[in-house]
């Protein structure tokens, strides 16, 4: 009997890195897992390497994607109990406040910030549904805030936004 026996698992960038890991290891402890990314093929493979898992191609900066990618979850296993919000970007054309331009700085605001406003927004409702659950924040930061200072400022409040 594993920790997340029954329990249903939104993962957002689940297709490589620790968003694959997580959706591994929840699938691991009896949890199904909606694998969602952009990314179709690597996030397929991770779904079919999961033991009850389905990939969901999602933009989370699309209000409308997040939405489907809730819905056909709930639609798949019948209530959410888990969002782990974890989808993040860091293009190498936001590589320095000097260098950055306001695009990237707005495709990063899209996806590392919007993306957890949709994430909660849409799937709250589903955990409330549910009778309660759990939301994670995914916040990661690998190189220093001078480097990258867009990434710094979008992943570093992730970690209180649900407080």
């Amino acid at each position: 009997m594993g920790r997340l026996d029954g329990k249903i698992a939104v993962i957002t960038g689940a297709a490589g890195g620790i968003g694959r890991e997580a959706a591994l290891l929840f699938s691991s402890e009896g949890a199904r897992v909606c694998v969602a990314d952009v990314g179709r093929e690597a996030g397929e493979k991770t779904a079919s390497e999961c033991h009850e898992a389905f990939f969901f191609a999602a933009d989370v900066s699309d209000p409308k994607s997040v939405q489907a990618m809730f819905d056909e979850t709930a639609k798949r296993y019948g209530q959410i109990n888990v969002i782990y919000n974890n989808a993040g970007i860091m293009p190498p054309d936001d590589d320095s406040i000097l260098v950055t331009e306001p695009d990237a700085w707005d495709r990063v605001q899209a996806v590392n910030a919007r993306g957890v406003f949709l994430c909660c927004k849409y799937g709250i409702p589903h955990l409330l549904k549910a009778g309660g659950g759990s939301v994670i924040n995914v916040a990661c930061s690998w190189r220093s805030s001078a480097r990258r200072p867009r990434r710094s400022l979008t992943r570093h409040p992730r970690a209180r936004y649900c407080r």
